[in-house]
Order: structure tokens, then C-alpha cells, then sequence
């Protein structure tokens, strides 16, 4: 897209300008050397042609025309100069942390992220949607419209990851960091990615199976929420991605299938047998996630990207 902008210097304007500026200098000039007032030309080296912009007496500008050097030409009053607006990179400025935060999610290299996309809208400037920076299509072929420019970027990284598995870095990193980082990883997945995953819900699941996010083995293995695999407690590469699983996995094979109260998640999630031979929630595990949740009760869940990197 190109927007046009006017030019606000008059080409007249300019001429009449110098005119009255030689007229002045001319005029002044004889009493300025008799009062041995003295012409500083270093006050500003910026001039219009070979007029001066700034004259300095005893300190003071006598007269200011740098006004005009802000337009390096002089044009006509129809003239216009053209400038092409490139919204990607304004779209990368506006961004830029949850790109960031979301590549360290799919272990992808930022700037490599940054390069595709550069070339994808290089080939498709014209159809650039602000909420399908990666121009994912459907299934007829028509450029799909996400909910939200951070949901666009994650299914991007998702799709990125999937068709370019070389890309993605495999390197375990144990978490030792502080919790709050943590907290707020659970909020942006929760408020900007799998929206049908209650915030407070998740945070004290989490909690209650961590220690409020203190447990060292399970930071270092970036596991949270107590998954167990064929060999013990599953480890992640990171703990961006170790959290992100963790709401995925609520959000999936939870929240999706209706189970979006304690007893109906507990009853699966974490399982007793009762009284009658019923399979229910622990009850001791239920305890742990309500006094959780009203640890988080009142907490301001609505968090950027910015806000997450910079409680790490």
C-alpha cells in the first residue's frame, strides 16, 4: 500500500525568503561590525544554499530559518512525494515479544521466523491479514481470519515447526528461575491461546502439583502439572514449552469435552475410589486447588508478552 504525502514547503515561499533574508543581512551588517558584535557562522553549519540559517549576536539568534532545512528540496505546490508502507515490519514492531515468546515455545530460532516471513510477504504483500501473518489457508484455499494477531502467530510457529522439524531445537534446559515467570507463561497461554482454559483454574492445578511452582525436579524436567510417561515424570526441552503443553493438554482433553469443573477434571485427573466403589476427585487434591484458587482470587490475569519476558 502507498501513502501519499504533501509537501508543506511552497517553492515561493522559499524565494521570498531568501530575498528578505539578504535585504536584512545587508542592512544590519554595517552595525553589527561597528558595535563589535560578532558573526558566529559555527552556531549551525546547517544553510540554504549559501545562505546561513542561524545568525548569532552576543549569543542570541538574531534570526531562525532552520525550519526550512527540513525539506532538502524545494517543490511545487502540487508536488508530492510517495512513501510505501511496509506493514509487516510494522506488524513485527507491534509484536515483537510475542514473537519472541512464542518461537522459544516452538524452540525455533527467532530469526529465522523473522526471515519466512519476511519472504512470504515479499511474495504476497497484497494479502497480508493482520491476524494471519503466516497467510494459512483452509481448505478451499482461502487465507484464514484468526481471532487475534497472537493467535496468528501461534498457529504460524505451529505450522512452521511441523513442516521444518530440523528447525526446532531439541536441547533440554531445566528451569531454575523465579515462579512468577511461570504464573504469567499459564495467564498468556490461558487469555491468548486456548481461551476455553479458565486462568485461575489452570494457575492453581499447577500450583497445587508444584508447590506453587517451587518443586526442583519438576522445574528442571519443565513439567508442571505432574505428567507422568512410560519412564516417570515427562521432561521438556523448556520451560516455555513444558507450561504451553500443560494448557494444551487442559484445554484438549479437558475443558473441550465438557470436564470444566474440579470434581468432573479431578475424577480423571487425579482419581479416589469412595465409599460406594464410585471413582471420584480426591478430595485431598480438591482441597489443594481450591485453597490455590483463592490464593489467586482478585490477581490481574491479563498479561502481554512484554509483561511475561520481563518476569523472567
Amino acid at each position: 500500500m502507498k501513502l501519499k504525502i504533501a509537501s508543506n514547503t511552497n517553492w515561493k515561499q522559499v524565494l521570498i525568503a531568501m530575498v528578505l533574508l539578504l535585504i536584512f543581512t545587508i542592512s544590519i551588517g554595517t552595525h553589527i561590525y561597528s558595535e563589535g558584535l560578532k558573526y558566529e557562522s559555527a552556531a549551525s553549519d546547517k544553510q540554504l544554499g549559501d545562505v546561513p540559517l542561524t545568525l548569532t549576536v552576543g549569543g542570541e539568534n538574531i534570526y531562525n530559518l532552520e525550519y526550512l532545512s527540513s525539506n532538502s528540496e524545494s517543490l511545487g505546490p502540487d508536488e508530492e512525494v510517495t512513501v510505501t508502507a511496509n506493514y509487516l515490519n510494522m506488524f513485527l514492531n507491534d509484536y515483537s515479544s510475542d514473537i519472541t515468546l512464542l518461537s522459544k515455545t516452538f524452540g525455533l530460532d527467532e530469526k529465522e521466523v523473522i526471515a519466512s516471513l519476511e519472504k512470504l510477504y515479499d511474495e504476497n504483500p497484497d494479502e497480508f491479514e493482520i491476524t494471519n501473518v503466516g497467510y494459512l489457508k483452509d481448505a478451499k484455499g482461502k487465507i484464514k481470519v484468526y481471532r487475534s494477531a497472537q493467535y496468528g502467530i501461534y498457529m504460524y510457529l505451529q505450522n512452521y515447526a511441523d513442516e521444518h522439524p530440523e528447525s526446532v531445537s531439541n536441547k533440554h534446559v531445566g528451569y531454575s528461575g523465579n515462579a512468577e515467570y511461570v504464573e504469567k507463561l499459564i495467564m498468556y497461554y490461558t487469555k491468548n491461546i486456548f481461551t476455553n482454559v479458565d486462568t485461575n483454574m489452570a494457575l492453581s492445578i499447577g500450583a497445587a502439583e508444584s508447590g506453587y511452582y517451587t518443586a526442583k525436579y519438576m522445574l528442571y524436567c519443565n513439567n508442571i502439572y505432574g505428567g507422568m510417561g512410560s519412564h516417570g515424570l515427562i521432561k521438556y526441552r523448556t520451560i516455555e514449552n513444558g507450561t504451553y503443553r500443560y494448557i494444551k493438554y487442559l484445554s484438549e482433553n479437558y475443558i473441550s469435552k465438557g470436564l470444566t469443573t474440579l470434581p468432573s477434571i479431578g475424577r480423571i485427573y487425579c482419581p479416589t475410589v469412595d465409599a460406594n466403589g464410585n471413582r471420584v476427585a480426591s478430595p485431598h487434591w480438591i482441597s489443594l486447588v481450591t485453597r490455590a484458587m483463592n490464593h489467586y482470587e482478585g490477581t490481574n490475569f491479563n498479561v502481554s508478552a512484554s509483561d511475561v519476558l520481563n518476569s523472567k
